[in-house]
């Protein structure tokens, strides 16, 4: 069997999460979330508002910077350490609200006039799942008590838990077995095993934290069972506010221009799957200038590749191979465009 790898970018969970462009109107609609739980009583001012300031503060920045990766970006190199963790665990924070198991009824803003946002931009703070991972476990698994197919690898920049929530629904697991069977790195698990299913996360995972100084992984919520009641929220508050002045425990996710021991273990594994992949098919990923050297080391060896599918809309795809071109200019004569996005492609090679 050809090795098929997938390489997963922010667009790949365009149906539930936001992209870039829509970040600021979804972490507002968090934000409101919040105060309407203030306001009405239901969460104490004192648990609820420091994580509420630093969030507005997020979102002022997310408006002068180009991006929330930008402004961290600026934090680093200005060496604001506990403005950066405090960064990270509202952004954690912030994905895994957008995850939890919402009411179908559920109305995020006030109705004054002011803050009312898109049907669409509703519809996608209800649904905390892509429904195009659904599809994908069911073209790579056949019968409820087999493994996901072996060939099949997945290299994620993302820091959500899609892939994780929907083969957590498919199979009935909870998240430590699921995590367990299709080798999700970094997790609880130690090391992988390359010759079966894996998902690699480059930047980590938004829920995944590590306590103090052991070398243990913990994850916060099971996203296959939790909603988004006042309980959770809480246990978000909870785990920022004992993190506000000390760092108690650390968000296992990074941005691309951090190197520590997890981040070289994945991006090293990364490296080694791209060596031997045959077929590579990229979803929702536009190669964003601060990630384009550890993207240009991944791909330095590439020479068992054949094909290469990009996945993105027709307007898009050209600008896109440009990209892709500057990152490993043997890449061009294997690319072709993929247009429909209505799943996730799966080639004729599988």
């Amino acid at each position: 069997m050809k090795t098929i790898t997938y390489f997963i970018g922010a667009g790949a969970s365009y149906h539930s999460l936001p992209l870039i462009k829509t970040m600021g109107i979804r972490m507002k609609a968090f934000s409101n979330f919040l105060k309407l739980k203030r306001d009405n009583g239901e969460i104490r001012k004192e648990i609820i508002q420091p994580f509420i300031t630093e969030l507005d503060k997020l979102l002022e920045q997310e408006k002068e910077s180009t991006s929330i990766d930008a402004y961290a970006k600026e934090l680093t190199n200005s060496n604001k350490k506990i403005e950066l963790h405090r960064l990270k665990m509202v952004l954690g924070s912030y994905i895994i609200f957008e995850q939890l198991i919402k009411p179908k009824d559920l109305v995020f803003y006030e109705d004054d006039g002011k803050t009312k946002v898109a049907t669409e931009i509703q519809e996608m703070l209800i649904n905390p799942l892509d429904k195009r991972y659904r599809t994908f476990w069911a073209d790579y698994i056949n019968g409820h008590d087999t493994p996901p197919s072996s060939n099949i690898k997945i290299i994620s920049w993302n820091y959500d838990m899609q892939f994780e929530f929907s083969f957590s629904k498919f199979k009935n697991y909870n998240l430590e077995l699921t995590q367990q069977e299709i080798q999700v790195f970094p997790a609880k698990l130690k090391t992988i095993d390359k010759n079966k299913f894996c998902l690699l996360k480059i930047n980590g995972t938004a829920g995944l934290f590590k306590e103090g100084n052991l070398n243990e992984l913990e994850n916060q919520f099971d996203l296959k069972d939790h909603h988004l009641d006042n309980y959770n929220i809480e246990i978000l508050l909870e785990q920022f506010n004992s993190n506000y002045r000390r760092v108690s425990s650390s968000p296992v996710f990074s941005f691309a221009w951090e190197n520590n021991s997890i981040v070289r273990e994945t991006r090293k594994i990364a490296k080694e799957l791209l060596k031997k992949t045959d077929v590579l098919i990229i979803i929702g990923y536009s190669f964003p200038s601060f990630n384009k050297l550890i993207d240009r080391d991944l791909f330095e060896n590439i020479d068992n590749l054949k094909k290469v599918y990009f996945q993105a809309p027709e307007n898009e795809i050209n600008h896109l191979k440009l990209k892709l071109d500057g990152i490993n200019p043997k890449l061009r004569d294997v690319t072709i465009g993929i247009h429909d996005l209505s799943t996730f492609h799966i080639p004729n090679e599988h």
